[in-house]
């Protein structure tokens, strides 16, 4: 099947992937909302629908497998999740254009790229052609097991706070009942006040393109983000750009618990680098090592507790579509 709309020169397939369960199962409602239109402009279309974990990226794989010389353009529906999966499984980046229709809770890709929540005009601007964005790609690698792993990300990767918050809201009821009434990101500052009481500092050490050493003697979390916004809306790294092939890095380390509530409304503007303690860097390639195993965290998704993992930057690896 193949996309009749104004895109580009040529006829592409258009393929989507669903997630159902987005936005606590109103994944699906959505979806009809981006299939009317379809329907409504006689635009022939493919989509697929994830029922488990896993499923997204083996699905994204299968669709983006393709020979040399043919493109796809591939729309996500779900949430930063879904679509960091997506980014897992995809093939041939060069023969992909890729969309985003974003229906999950936190949504930082799309707060920070300005993509729009109403479904219709999106789809309106996805079919008629958009604008490619070239968008840097991280990747974070790791060892276990001695076998090297590694998992992209879009948004950001975090080691310590920060990625425990992450790992708590993933099975959090809370979640689900403030998704019902669009107070998603809500999860997020409950279960970060909690997480601020009960986590443990650790010390790290981390160097940046292979040269400066930070020692971080009670290090809360440090996050390499190629976009600006985390954990439903976290300005952590307010000068960060999505095409310069860097990571940029934020670093809280020595910050008694009482003083950072006092910080983190401060990081909802991006304000936040005033404190002591918080400290921002920027790199091409970023090495930290714990001194106790952490949660890390991929746009929101959890490879596991590590204590030692390397970031790096592909520059403008991916044709977004916005």
């Amino acid at each position: 099947m193949y996309c009749e709309c104004e895109y580009g020169d040529g006829r592409l397939p258009l393929l989507f992937i669903v997630n159902p369960a987005a936005h606590s199962g109103e994944g699906y409602a959505l979806w009809k909302q981006a299939e009317a239109v379809l329907q409504e402009r006689s635009i022939p279309y493919e989509v697929y629908f994830s029922e488990k974990r896993g499923d997204v990226r083996q699905l994204a794989k299968r669709l983006t497998n393709v020979s040399e010389g043919a493109e796809r353009f591939l729309i996500v529906l779900g949430g930063d999740g879904t679509l960091n999966e997506a980014i897992q499984g995809m093939q041939h980046f060069e023969q992909v254009r890729l969309g985003y229709i974003p229906t999950g809770s936190s949504n930082d890709l799309a707060r920070d790229l300005k993509i729009g929540h109403d479904i219709r005009p999106l789809m309106k601007k996805l079919l008629d052609g958009g604008t490619e964005h070239r968008m840097d790609l991280g990747c974070v690698t790791w060892n276990a097991d001695g076998k090297t792993q590694k998992r992209h990300f879009l948004v950001s990767c975090g080691i310590g706070y920060d990625a425990a918050v992450c790992q708590e809201a993933l099975d959090s009821p809370m979640k689900d009942a403030l998704n019902k009434f669009g107070l998603g990101k809500l999860t997020y500052l409950g279960i970060g006040l909690k997480q601020m009481l009960t986590l443990q500092y650790c010390r790290a050490s981390i160097r940046l393109d292979g040269r400066e050493i930070i020692k971080a003697g009670k290090l809360l979390f440090a996050a390499g983000m190629i976009h600006r916004y985390e954990g439903g809306g976290f300005c952590f790294c307010p000068k960060a750009d999505d095409q310069d092939g860097l990571l940029d890095l934020c670093v809280v380390n020595n910050v008694p618990r009482w003083k950072f509530p006092i910080i983190i409304p401060f990081a909802l503007k991006g304000k936040h680098g005033g404190f002591k303690g918080v400290d921002q860097y920027r790199a091409s390639r970023i090495e930290i090592r714990t001194s106790t195993p952490c949660w890390v965290q991929t746009d929101g998704e959890i490879p596991g507790k590590l204590d030692r993992i390397e970031l790096t930057v592909e520059k403008q690896k991916l044709r977004f579509i916005i």
